[in-house]
């Protein structure tokens, strides 16, 4: 209550009337910062780095909805990335801009869901909850999401723009999704635009969570100088006993291009286990040889735990490894690595990572 009281003390500040009629306005967020020491055996630069305050995702949001009457109501939600860590080279001067996250305008009703903006796709939203590591140095998209090529770096894990998505109604714990992208903004000369279809269907109920997942993109993509497709398929699989989770990701992603192809498969197996406030959580996950080169694994092991200070606070240490293997692909270097450890991923090399933060949702 206190939260959107606040808000609408905001926005009427700025544009009373626009905001007379709106029912509701709240304010939410996550702020995460973390101490960070990340390492590397790679003989050619820097091998190891240590690094205060860096950001983890931390982000705000405005979001609300209004009734229309007969069952329907619209809804916007407007979110953004903070990028507080962001710093000019050789200086400690600030330079992070905030960056869009689901951002839209829709409507709800007995049918479901339609919304228009952007938001995160229906295949990326499948297994999200399988990640525990989710905005921290041991995010699965190390190897989930993601393939070789460096520009393919988590092509399968994004909050697409221009999009409209439908959500279903909730049928005794399962529901579906369904979004189309067509971004014409991204047309090449003499190619045809970059077209994206993300579907999945999820079941989370009680101790049982699964869901499948399949997306497509098609047109000028990749910096490809003619059409081509890439397309990816996933399942997750989860179970809760007691104090404990256990969940379980495949991927498969198909790319089309007569040479130099990115087809690869991955797997993830991730477990926590719950001692009053106490989270342990580990996880290992692997991303298979691609069709672009042989030789060019990758495999990677988390392991944490956070201690939660509240509902809201915690406090979480993590500590990640990446392991791979010798070959470089067309790209010249492997695209899994560390999530923000840019520059550690050369082919070959062994990066691990340790991070101790804190984490306040409102």
């Amino acid at each position: 209550m206190k939260k959107s009281l606040i808000a609408l003390a905001i926005a009427g500040a700025f544009a009373a009337p626009a905001f007379a009629a709106t029912s509701n306005v709240d304010i939410y967020g996550v702020m995460s910062f973390s101490l960070d020491w990340a390492n590397t055996d790679d003989a050619a630069g820097d091998d190891s780095d240590f690094a205060t305050a860096v950001d983890n995702v931390s982000r705000i949001g405005f979001k609300g909805s209004e009734d229309l009457g007969g069952g329907l109501k619209a809804l916007w939600q407007i979110e953004t990335e903070l990028n507080t860590d962001a710093m000019a080279a050789g200086s400690l001067a600030a330079t992070g801009s905030n960056s869009m996250r689901n951002t839209f305008v829709g409507v709800a009703g007995g049918f479901g869901t339609l919304v228009l903006g952007r938001h995160d796709t229906p295949y990326k939203l499948a297994t999200g909850k399988l990640d525990p590591f989710a905005d921290t140095i041991g995010d699965y998209n190390a190897v989930i999401g993601a393939t070789q090529a460096a520009n393919q770096s988590s092509r399968f894990d994004v909050r697409a723009p221009q999009t409209i998505a439908y959500i279903s109604p909730n049928f005794s714990g399962f529901h579906a999704a369904a979004a189309y992208v067509e971004a014409k903004a991204n047309e090449g000369a003499g190619n045809d635009e970059t077209q994206a279809f993300s579907i999945m269907g999820m079941y989370d109920n009680g101790p049982l969570f699964a869901s499948l997942a399949y997306e497509t993109h098609s047109g000028n993509i990749l910096g490809a100088t003619a059409t081509q497709e890439i397309d990816a398929w996933k399942l997750g699989l989860g179970y809760s006993f007691g104090d404990g989770k256990v969940g379980f990701v495949y991927e498969d992603i198909e790319h089309d291009a007569a040479a130099n192809s990115n087809s690869r498969s991955a797997w993830y197996l991730t477990g926590s286990y719950a001692m009053g406030p106490i989270v342990l959580k580990a996880a290992y996950g692997n991303a298979d040889d691609s069709d672009a080169a042989g030789n060019d694994e990758a495999d990677f092991w988390t392991i944490g735990a956070d201690y939660n200070l509240s509902k809201r606070t915690s406090i979480y240490a993590v500590y990640a490894n990446l392991d791979h293997d010798s070959a470089a692909n067309q790209a010249g270097a492997s695209g899994y690595g560390l999530r923000g450890g840019a520059g550690y991923n050369a082919a070959g090399t062994e990066v691990s990572g340790f991070s101790l933060g804190i984490k306040h949702s409102f």
